[in-house]
């Protein structure tokens, strides 16, 4: 869109509530924004005085379209904004980033009977998730606590019990009501549930009135040892609810502190349910333009609930701008019940206040000062790096390859990069291999570089645009030893590329071969060097065997050995592994298929009339 068909847009804009989108000249949304008024907020950016600063610029500089979505009123606004910063991910938009992933108690409410564990990384729909807790050992022990008073099970598995059908140890304790063996009733194992999931959400004291009236129908019903059972949960909840950094007399509410260098932004969030201090996890941002406070925290109360999704009934900030009562109307709504927004001046939430933004500055200072060592440290190893493997320069860019293969089949290489000692994960690559039959280690290897530097040298002599490829590395580090540094020198010597060190590293003993150098290197082990080169190794081997593991699943959902008789899910997945692809399974004699454990001979002649019967097998015995 033109600059003149922009200004028609933004002239046109109305001035009610909604959401604006601005996109580049490429057609990519670079920042999603909610206004009171479209037409007052988004002319505000292209005022003289709006921006200021180099980034907010920058911002204005890329705009070249405006979309905008009417909404009703502001909550709706904010809803649609939280949507479609999800969905573009724009990187004008204040995005939390946590270099450490806490974990959660997760109760998988999808399962016929829910279990309880503890867990990181991405949520699963059907699960409900408590947390986050600042360290795994605060979440177990608040699960072992709860187990006493709420027993459900805790066994891995859509379904309960272990493989063979029998109780584990934790039915024999008391710390599962063992729903594997049939002898509880669903509504009993439900009401378990819900009384745990009501606990840790802060209802702890109703839930101790119900246990207390069950105690008491016991009681009369001269069940005595069922009710001691019940007195021993009352006590363990109280206990729970009397643990010394509980917060339960002053509600259920968070209190956020934040801290801004101006060029980062560190959020602590002190969460507080149901008498169980959940400490004091730290997000961080990277700041695009200089906000207000009330802003930086109205945009991170927005994305932290949405993602958490555990809201409490009060949250204690420093100050708020004017999309607070829309903020509140749009918790609610996500809650279900009343959400306060307060700003306290003086009293234990004021306390509780500046302890926040004391711990958020802590953080920031100390992620400042673990980053400037992390940046020291990988400086002395490139430094290393140079002097000890006799290097012209610097190996700021290293490429590592690694070769995965299963017995010759679903054979791949992986192409990790990484810049200034961290790694690139935008630059890696991966490569079928097309050309190399067989168990060839060294062979596949070659391909990999010849295919590598082949779009090297198209990059370079006919311009394509193919940016990660027409990069060539300081340093070429290969997974092997003297066979595959051969491959790849060959290769580069081919091509007349002499600007390239290769090195190759061999696992068993960490030695490190070069061209031209009858000996092996060998670093110290606890050298930072050493630590970095086995670390870009590393990656590349899990780069290429996660490819290579993939390749191998899709290879075995749907093929001839489907329709064999006697061959299941189980069977055929012990013949694919052995042999390592259904054509090689077809290729094996019946001596072969059964030899392999696990596969009867019955089942093995099926297999090899089978393969025989759809024409797998030629006279030439190839596929």
């Amino acid at each position: 869109m033109t600059n003149q068909g922009l200004q028609a847009k933004i002239d046109f804009l109305p001035d009610e509530p909604g959401v604006y989108v601005f996109r580049n000249r490429k057609g990519e949304v670079i920042y999603v924004g909610k206004a009171k008024s479209l037409r007052d907020r988004v002319r505000s950016y292209f005022q003289t005085s709006a921006l200021p600063t180099a980034k907010g610029q920058l911002l204005r500089s890329e705009i070249d379209d405006v979309e905008v979505n009417l909404c009703r009123n502001e909550v709706e606004a904010l809803i649609l904004e939280s949507n479609l910063i999800k969905k573009y991910k724009p990187r004008f938009n204040v995005m939390l980033r946590d270099d450490k992933s806490y974990p959660y108690i997760a109760l998988t409410l999808a399962d016929e009977f829910p279990r309880v564990a503890i867990v990181r990384g991405k949520k699963i729909p059907g699960t409900k998730y408590f947390g986050p807790y600042v360290n795994v050992k605060a979440a177990r022990n608040t699960v072992r606590l709860l187990h006493n008073i709420f027993p459900l099970r805790q066994c891995k598995g859509k379904f309960p019990g272990r493989r063979n059908g029998s109780p584990c140890l934790y039915k024999d304790i008391g710390m599962c009501l063992g729903p594997c063996t049939g002898e509880v009733p669903e509504s009993v194992y439900e009401q378990q549930v819900k009384q745990f999931s009501d606990f840790l959400e802060g209802r702890g004291r109703e839930v101790i009135q119900q246990l207390e009236a069950e105690m008491l129908e016991a009681s009369r019903n001269l069940q005595f040892e069922k009710a001691a059972r019940i007195k021993k949960k009352i006590e363990s909840a109280r206990m729970v609810i009397a643990h010394p950094k509980s917060a339960s007399r002053y509600g259920d509410y968070d209190v956020i502190g934040m801290y801004s260098d101006g060029l980062e932004v560190c959020f602590s969030v002190s969460e507080n349910r149901g008498g169980i201090d959940l400490g004091n996890p730290c997000f961080f941002s990277d700041l695009e333009d200089e906000l207000p406070d009330e802003e930086l925290i109205e945009q991170f109360i927005k994305k932290h609930y949405d993602m958490s999704g555990r809201i409490p009934r009060e949250i204690v900030v420093r100050n708020m701008g004017e999309e607070g009562e829309a903020i509140e109307e749009w918790l609610a709504s996500q809650k279900g019940g009343k959400v306060r927004i307060t700003v306290p001046k003086r009293g234990r939430k004021a306390e509780a206040l500046a302890l926040a933004e004391d711990n958020a500055r802590f953080t920031l200072e100390s992620e400042k000062e673990r980053r400037a060592r992390d940046r020291q440290k990988l400086d002395m190893a490139l430094r290393e790096l140079k002097e000890r493997l006799h290097l012209k320069k610097y190996p700021l860019r290293i490429e590592c390859f690694d070769i995965s293969t299963m017995g010759g089949s679903a054979s791949v290489g992986s192409m990790i990069v990484f810049e200034e000692g961290l790694p690139r994960r935008q630059s890696y690559r991966r490569f079928k291999i097309k050309f190399t039959p067989g168990i060839d280690d060294v062979g596949m290897m070659r391909e990999v570089i010849l295919r590598r530097f082949k779009r090297y040298l198209r990059a370079r002599d006919e311009l394509r645009d193919d940016r990660e490829f027409e990069k060539l590395p300081d340093l070429l580090l290969l997974d092997g030893g003297k066979g595959q540094l051969g491959a790849a020198k060959q290769v580069l010597d081919t091509f007349g590329i002499k600007e390239v060190e290769i090195a190759a590293i061999a696992k068993r003993f960490e030695e490190i071969y070069r061209p031209k150098m009858k000996m092996p290197i060998r670093l110290e082990g606890n050298s930072e060097a050493m630590f970095l080169l086995q670390r870009v190794r590393d990656e590349a081997h899990r780069f290429a065997v996660t490819y290579n593991r993939a390749l191998m699943k899709k290879g075995t959902k749907a093929s001839w050995l489907d329709e064999v008789d006697g061959v299941g899910p189980a069977r055929k997945k012990i013949l694919i592994s052995h042999f390592g692809s259904p054509e090689k399974v077809a290729l094996a004699s019946l001596e072969e298929i059964e030899s392999v454990e696990g596969i009867p001979k019955k089942v093995a002649m099926a297999v090899h009339n089978a393969a025989r019967r759809v024409g797998v097998i030629t006279t030439h015995g190839l596929p």
